[in-house]
């Protein structure tokens, strides 16, 4: 026997693992990714030999879950709020990097204008 026993998603290519070895690998109990998934935090699968399972994303997501309910004494409802705030924190950091990209690019783009109109002006040491 397979000691993580492993399942590809219908359509998708990202692999799925039954709950109890999501269990195993993220440390938590069986129960508490049902909780989990009863508070909407996680959403189980079904895989294709018909049992639910998660993907690697949301065993790293469970990671924290437990963190933040078992080491911060957070309830699920406060875990999801954070989730929540974290996830925004995460696509305003994504958008601020793309302005900063365009700023970067626009910038770039005014100093060759610059330069070229530089090149254009007659040259005044001589006078």
């Amino acid at each position: 026997m397979k000691k993580y026993p492993i399942a590809v998603y219908r359509s998708q290519a990202e692999v799925f693992f039954d709950t109890r070895t999501v269990a195993r690998l993220a440390r938590v109990s069986e129960e508490f990714i049902w909780q989990c998934e009863a508070e909407d935090l996680v959403s189980t699968d079904i895989m294709l030999h018909g049992q639910r399972g998660l993907c690697c994303s949301d065993i790293h997501k469970l990671k924290l879950i437990r963190h933040l309910h078992d080491d911060l004494g957070l309830n699920l409802e406060a875990v999801d709020l954070v989730m929540r705030y974290r996830s925004r924190i995460n696509t305003f950091r994504r958008q601020v990097a793309e302005m900063e990209r365009r700023l970067k690019q626009k910038e770039l783009e005014y100093q060759a204008k610059l330069q070229i109109l530089r090149q254009q002006l007659p040259d005044r040491s001589s006078d």
